[in-house]
């Protein structure tokens, strides 16, 4: 599992997203981060950002993806990317949400961790939330009785593919073995795209590919506004 900072930990979700060497199937990664940084949602205004999270996270990220805020640090952070040439991309979005939080509930039951997923609301809810833990949002993953948001997630779809990124808080779990949850969560997304599961090492030319999208993530432009130099 890799562990870096936001900049280097969203240039390796877009690399990855981009990589036209890749077979057309499925990637999937997990990682951590080095220390207390917010993420926040690619439409989301940077002004409203910085005043909402003030001081109580470190560093601070734009996601290519959607979405509000997140706090990581203590969290489980993973990537998904659903190539177009692949059936899976074909799957609606709010589908493939609800499977892969259904598949991540298994998972924490398995450990006997009680889970359930948020219902959707009689009327459609406009927007996103702003502050994706503090905001849930229906089949997110909630603790049992409702009342806390353990995991959710973003995405973006283009002509190329769908980019899941997700993450699960820890921390509002009683316990948490992570080999064991990883070991059974991979072998439930490789059934959700009905796919085998093949580890893989990073090619030679990932660490040179993703220096542009390393530039990107770590600019101001980016960070305020999306701009791409």
């Amino acid at each position: 599992m890799r562990i870096e900072n936001g900049p280097e930990n969203m240039a390796t979700d877009w690399w990855l997203f981009h990589d036209q060497s890749a077979p057309k199937t499925p990637s999937f990664r997990h990682y951590g981060w080095v220390g207390p940084e917010a993420s926040f949602g690619y439409g989301q205004d940077w002004a409203w950002v910085r005043k909402h999270i003030k001081d109580e996270a470190g560093r601070t990220v734009r996601r290519p993806t959607g979405g509000g805020i997140v706090r990581h640090g203590k969290d489980w952070t993973y990537c998904l990317v659903l190539p177009r040439g692949h059936h899976s991309f074909g799957m609606p979005a709010l589908d493939l949400y609800e499977k892969i939080h259904q598949a991540m509930s298994r998972c924490l039951k398995a450990q006997d961790l009680a889970v359930s997923l948020k219902p959707c609301p009689q009327s459609r809810q406009k927007g996103i939330p702003g502050d994706c833990f503090r905001e849930p949002v229906a089949r997110d993953l909630m603790s049992e009785d409702g009342s806390q948001k353990i995991a959710g997630a973003a995405m973006k779809r283009t002509r190329s593919g769908v980019l899941i990124q997700g993450t699960m808080d820890r921390t509002l779990l009683s316990y948490f073995d992570e080999k064991k949850f990883f070991s059974t969560f991979i072998e439930e997304i490789s059934a959700l795209v009905d796919e085998q599961p093949d580890y893989l090492d990073w090619p030679e030319e990932f660490s040179k590919g993703r220096v542009p999208f390393v530039r990107q993530f770590s600019s101001q432009s980016w960070l305020r506004d999306r701009s791409v130099s």
